[in-house]
């Protein structure tokens, strides 16, 4: 894409089920919609990827007052790639939003879902992903390729629950996703509290790099 040419950036929002990711993800989208200077109509889009038909996580974001598209038809990363590329065309021909931020499942693969973007819609994607400290030797021990899988080329990691283990425990923790991922920048998070305007200043020209 040429210099000038204004691209919808992408963000793929990963992590394990019960990491955070949908808290985060409000704080994320109200920052960027509070801060928008693109003068859209519609600055932020989120897509959900929900496995059923009845999605919590959507009624939840719509009530805060965020455009909610959602796919219910199985997982992006695999079975349902060629229905997310089609929403990512309707919903850049219907909003042409500043930003679209694809919520995953807590299963799914965002290395996947990004190279299926590349490849199928030709966009751009970058990856933001959670890993939840509390649960992360007891995941870790269970199912350590898939943890690997959804942080390996993630641009950011954010390390949430950080007030639930013991405050040693967490450069321990970042140690052992560090050999995960030697490239993202890794910040340690109480999601439930607010995330302070600096923090997602850093992270949004991290993601910038790579959409």
């Amino acid at each position: 894409m040429g210099k000038g040419v204004e691209v919808m950036k992408i963000v793929v929002l990963g992590g394990f089920l019960g990491a955070g990711k949908t808290t985060v993800l409000m704080q994320f989208a109200a920052y960027l919609v509070r801060t928008d200077t693109s003068g859209k109509e519609t600055p932020v889009v989120i897509l959900e990827n929900e496995i059923s038909s009845a999605g919590v996580d959507n009624q939840l974001l719509s009530k805060a007052n965020f455009t909610v598209e959602n796919i219910f038809d199985g997982c992006v990363c695999c079975s349902s790639s060629g229905l997310l590329c089609n929403n990512v065309r309707d919903i850049k021909k219907q909003y042409d939003p500043e930003w679209l931020i694809l919520e995953a499942t807590g299963m799914a693969y965002p290395d996947n879902i990004r190279e299926s973007l590349k490849e199928d819609a030709g966009m751009d994607a970058s990856i933001l992903a959670l890993a939840d400290a509390k649960r992360w030797s007891r995941t870790l021990r269970a199912m350590a390729p898939f943890v690997k899988s959804q942080l390996k080329d993630a641009a950011v990691i954010l390390l949430n629950k950080v007030d639930l283990v013991k405050e040693e425990d967490v450069p321990a923790i970042k140690k052992e996703i560090e050999g995960f991922n030697s490239t993202a920048t890794i910040y340690p998070i109480i999601a439930i509290d607010p995330i302070e305007d600096r923090f997602w200043e850093e992270i949004i020209e991290i993601l910038k790099k790579e959409c």
